[in-house]
């Protein structure tokens, strides 16, 4: 239809009355088809042009948002329209493209309800207007769907406990061990009136301290594990927090003899993430990468762009591991090292889940291991990448 209207605009002046209006009720007809999609879905829309006044707005916008009440808004400022002052505060900062580090979503007492409301903002060029940049909003009710994610990984952790549970007995029975036989010795030594020099009640004394501090890290490293996290997920570029951790650990892995290589896309889009929680997850499988090159080697981080979702690998050249390791090395309490309480890999895992991500191993004996982090890409950034190619593919046809 838009070819052959635009055939029709550059043959005008050879068309009849008729023909003109055949062809404007055609534009009609695909016009009010249009509305009644954009009335049919669940989401609310308002189209806007470069200076925010409202073009259209659909009804289902009302029942999200707090809106003026009124049977059209075209012609309206998009001030005047919403009275949410802090979603037209987002709306403006995407505009503007300052949203960095700005929650999309927002909340609100519907009764004894609270429903919350994801904002997506995107621009497109309007050729009608000479190129001037429209824009598009739409509000999604994501209440259900964060209830939902929230209950998964309620599952998800309550699954986990019963493994965790026993590996927690396991662990603390040795240092409870080790602290009886030695009460006992001091008891025995009591018993029989010995006198104990100050060597041998020092040498005691230190092995109690000892467990006792090996008890209080398991018990903290299984609280860290099976509490809820604190994630604070925020919109920001995924780069910069991995320049930041490299420049950190950079200086450690010179001095095992470890080279870093780092291997970023320039055309990475922001993601939704905790930086505090990340950090420690890629701090986790660098340190573990670091151990699996005793004699040094090589470490790369690399990050892509994969479709709709953004890969992170931590790739070495160390021991690596066989299949049956790689089977259960997200597994509570699972460790191959001499020392360790076994959770490492399993507080990456429960990381990635909370960003609503995923992780996997590759891995052979003898010629090293990648780790793969998997970040979903937010639904804006995933319409704006598609907005960049169309226009590059407009660009190049």
């Amino acid at each position: 239809m838009k070819k052959f209207v635009q055939r029709a605009i550059s043959k005008i002046d050879q068309l009849d009355r008729n023909q003109i209006v055949d062809i404007l009720g055609g534009l009609a007809s695909d016009v009010q088809m249009l509305e009644n999609v954009l009335e049919s879905i669940h989401d609310g829309v308002i189209l806007t042009d470069e200076r925010l006044t409202v073009q259209y707005a659909n009804t289902n916008c009302r029942k999200l948002v707090p809106m003026t009440i009124l049977s059209s808004y075209e012609g309206m400022a998009l001030s005047k329209v919403l009275l949410d002052e802090h979603i037209l505060h987002y709306i403006d900062l995407c505009v503007h493209n300052q949203q960095l580090d700005e929650d999309n979503e927002f909340s609100f007492q519907k009764g004894e309800h609270v429903q919350t409301v994801a904002v997506t903002v995107f621009a497109y060029k309007n050729k009608a207007r000479e190129g001037r940049a429209s824009y598009v909003v739409m509000i999604s009710d994501v209440t259900e769907h964060n209830a939902n994610e929230a209950r998964l990984r309620r599952s998800e952790n309550l699954a986990s406990m019963t493994t965790m549970a026993a590996g927690v007995a396991h662990e603390i029975k040795n240092p409870l061990a080790a602290m009886g036989i030695h009460v006992q010795l001091l008891r025995k030594a009591f018993a029989r009136k010995e006198s104990l020099t100050i060597e041998d009640a020092e040498r005691y004394l230190a092995v109690l301290e000892e467990e006792i501090s090996r008890l209080n890290g398991i018990v903290v490293d299984f609280l860290f594990a099976v509490r809820p996290m604190d994630t604070r997920l925020r919109l920001g570029p995924l780069v910069r927090t991995l320049e930041e951790i490299c420049s950190f650990v950079e200086p450690e892995l010179s001095e095992h003899r470890v080279q870093l290589r780092r291997d970023f896309s320039t055309a990475l889009p922001r993601l939704e993430y905790d930086e505090h929680l990340v950090k420690q997850a890629l701090l986790n499988l660098i340190k573990n990468a670091m151990n699996a090159m005793e004699g040094g080697g090589k470490l790369t981080i690399q990050a892509r762009l994969d479709g709709n979702q953004v890969q992170v690998k931590v790739c070495d050249n160390g021991i690596g591991m066989d299949e049956q390791v790689q089977q259960k090395i997200f597994e509570p309490y699972f460790t191959t090292k001499a020392t360790g309480t076994g959770l490492g890999l399993t507080v990456v895992y429960k990381i990635m889940k909370e960003h609503r991500g995923d992780i996997t191993v590759q891995s052979k004996k003898g010629e090293g291991t990648t780790f793969t982090l998997y970040f979903p890409v937010p639904k804006s950034e995933r319409l704006a990448l598609d907005r960049e190619s169309m226009t590059e593919a407009q660009y190049e046809a």
